[in-house]
């Protein structure tokens, strides 16, 4: 996760989003989960949303596709980084959606122990490129703070879910044999391109990298 900032919203975003939500709060002032599934004006958003973060999810920083692919990882979706359930008046307001893929959208679901990527610091998130894990920055010395770090990358399972930990491996995999170029990882990986940069990877481990992929080297994620 890095930091980013949001986009002013579109032109349609009042008429279309905030004025039918708010009027259907008004009637509606606790919604059910039938409730909301019927008024999901932000949807109307999602595509500007997603054009104007050029496809990259807001808590993982990959680029995703726009919709379904069955070759794909993931897709995106929108997520009210406040929950709806536990503040509906937020659930139409500009400043509370965040493109974010599908799957980490489920894992975040309405809990609230999630950092917002666009209140953090690049330095808060580390990239191991021994083990390909993310970690606290070793330059976090409050305790709360690199607890809520921690819980992050628990409650979006960006270290437990191996299909997001292969990922990163083979992009870096990628890279390392030069098959991936450094503009390319930097517009669809913007995360790992800045802990590439921050880490000097190409000093310090893309020849190592690269040797574990020659003929015969075994990894520990069978790649």
């Amino acid at each position: 996760m890095i930091k980013v900032t949001l986009p002013s919203p579109p032109a349609n975003y009042h008429a279309a989003v905030e004025k039918p939500g708010e009027a259907f709060l008004r009637r509606k002032p606790n919604p059910t989960s039938k409730d909301w599934e019927k008024h999901r004006y932000w949807a109307k958003i999602h595509d500007y949303l997603y054009n104007e973060h050029k496809g990259i999810c807001l808590y993982c920083a990959s680029w995703t596709p726009r919709k379904k692919e069955p070759a794909k990882l993931d897709y995106t979706s929108v997520d009210h980084f406040q929950p709806k359930t536990h503040d509906p008046i937020l659930a139409y307001k500009w400043s509370n959606f965040r493109l974010c893929r599908a799957r980490l959208n489920n894992y975040k679901d309405n809990f609230q122990a999630v950092l917002d990527p666009c209140s953090i610091s690049d330095d808060w998130f580390h990239l191991d490129f021994t083990s390909f894990l993310i970690r606290p920055s070793s330059n976090i010395t409050d305790v709360n703070l690199k607890q809520k770090i921690n819980d992050t990358i628990n409650r979006l399972h960006l270290n437990s879910d191996n299909d997001y930990v292969n990922e990163r491996v083979n992009v870096i995999k990628e890279y390392s044999l030069d098959k991936l170029s450094s503009k390319l990882l930097s517009e669809k990986y913007p995360f790992i391109a800045y802990q590439m940069r921050v880490q000097n990877f190409d000093f310090n481990f893309k020849d190592q990298i690269k040797f574990r992929y020659q003929p015969g080297y075994k990894t520990c994620f069978g790649i």
